[in-house]
């Protein structure tokens, strides 16, 4: 009896041993997006090798997928970023190992560990503009995205010489998650106009210098002419199908109130009249020029603040100006579908899913306001009744664009709330952006619009009726 007690023993050890021979282990530290973060795994015989990342509802991009390793201890470097260089939101995180063996079997392993905040890094780099007449008098408006405060860096140089800076500007910023806006006079080194060409504007954080956003601008030798105000009839094309009226509409110059954005424009009763029928936000929001007087007057078309109620009335042309929207990006937010979609250089490049104002026939204060946007200025991020919202772009005084909202449940982004009302009317007039990457969005989501949809791309919001 002893015996065969004594050889069951054996057995389980043998067999516990040979568990533990195809194990696999994950080690790591402290995460922290834009760093070099080590994840140790360790296997008996290797295989193929995934590593899943997963933190609250909304998939997360792999460190590795399908990696092929020997056996023994491998080290992987991660940037603890997901899709299209997003950093994960400081918290709890799960990294889960999976590696297929050649019998066709697969070991798991997973660790719980701390996402730290982001070490300094600049997340997008928009001019106002592609072209710019550089005369040293007018500026060029650069917006740059920053994860946190620190010491940041930004050069401009022609495209033929990357290597060769005409101008550097070194800055410490501590404005939280609220862009830095960097203007150039378009002057370099040597206080003197930079010649006409293309160049690349670079900017990086002073002490993570691996990760560099970059754009484009073209310093033309004469200035575009101001855009004269002129009649422009509606500003929504009828057919959303077709492309290429879609585009022509986006591309567009647009009339908006002479003024700082956010700043009241008030819509007359008529020329020289008393009563006020209702107001936009200048330099956001776009008017549709109706009709021009010669003694000063304009009607003009908009969908007034207070309730997105469509009004015609009148204002002096003094309070008017024509903006040229940015040239390489536009969007088209559909009520209708509660979609929105996004164009570049004439061209569809994916549709996401957005929830725009509830409203009732009764109500209708917290309508997403029909009509033409020039974005305006990124925002940090803000919350509101237990929901964070982030990467917020304003479009008027009232209404914002950004992701949807969440909740932060043990340590993760928990967006299964509001993910349940995408498709439908469910904002307090804000557009809520969806935050996933999907097929059917082409990795256009909330996070891709505030890092890459620069100051004054035109939105049309199309009425739901």
């Amino acid at each position: 009896m002893r015996k065969t007690a004594a050889a069951f023993t054996v057995i389980l050890l043998l067999i516990a041993a040979a568990f533990s021979a195809s194990a696999v282990t994950i080690e790591t530290g402290r995460i922290r997006s834009f760093d070099d973060n080590i994840l140790t795994v360790t296997s008996e015989d290797g295989g193929k090798l995934t590593i899943e990342a997963v933190s609250g509802t909304i998939p997360l991009e792999n460190p590795v997928t399908n990696l092929k390793i020997e056996g023994g201890t491998v080290k992987i470097h991660w940037n603890a970023l997901s899709y299209n260089g997003e950093p994960l939101t400081p918290g709890s995180i799960t990294l889960r190992a999976l590696l297929a063996g050649n019998d066709l079997t697969t070991e798991v392993a997973e660790i719980r560990q701390k996402v730290d905040s982001p070490k300094p890094a600049v997340l997008c780099c928009l001019p106002v503009t592609q072209t710019f007449y550089a005369n040293g008098k007018t500026v060029l408006r650069i917006e740059c995205a920053i994860s946190c405060k620190g010491t940041y860096e930004l050069q401009i140089a022609r495209k033929d010489k990357p290597d060769e800076a005409v101008w550097h500007y070194r800055t410490v910023y501590s404005g939280r998650g609220a862009p830095m806006v960097i203007s150039w006079d378009g002057k370099g080194k040597n206080h003197k106009v930079c010649s006409p060409g293309e160049y690349i504007i670079s900017a990086w954080a002073a002490n993570n210098s691996e990760y560099v956003q970059t754009a484009e601008i073209a310093l033309i030798p004469e200035p575009l002419p101001e855009p004269e105000l002129t009649a422009t009839g509606s500003l929504i094309p009828e057919n959303l199908s077709d492309d290429a009226a879609v585009w022509e509409a986006l591309m567009a110059p647009v009339a908006v109130g002479d003024g700082p954005e956010g700043k009241g424009l008030k819509i007359m009763n008529a020329k020289a009249g008393k009563e006020c029928i209702g107001t936009v936000s200048c330099r956001t929001v776009g008017l549709a020029v109706l009709e021009l007087y010669d003694d000063g007057w304009a009607k003009i078309g908009a969908w007034r603040q207070m309730d997105g109620a469509y009004i015609e009335g009148y204002v002096k042309t003094s309070k008017l100006r024509m903006v040229r929207p940015n040239t390489r990006y536009g969007a088209v937010v559909d009520k209708k579908k509660q979609t929105l979609t996004v164009y570049e250089n004439g061209k569809k490049l994916g549709t996401a899913m957005v929830s725009t104002g509830f409203t009732t026939a009764e109500d209708r204060t917290a309508d997403t306001h029909s009509g033409i946007y020039l974005l305006g200025t990124r925002m940090d991020g803000f919350g509101t009744d237990g929901h964070t919202y982030a990467y917020p772009i304003r479009m008027e005084r009232l209404n914002l664009i950004h992701q949807m909202g969440y909740e932060m449940k043990n340590g993760e982004r928990d967006f299964s709330a509001e993910m349940e009302t995408l498709g439908t009317m469910a904002s307090h007039g804000c557009v809520r952006v969806d935050a996933r990457i999907t097929e059917e969005n082409n990795g256009i989501n909330a996070w891709w619009i505030w890092t890459h949809m620069g100051h004054d791309s035109k939105i049309i919001v199309t009425p739901e009726d």
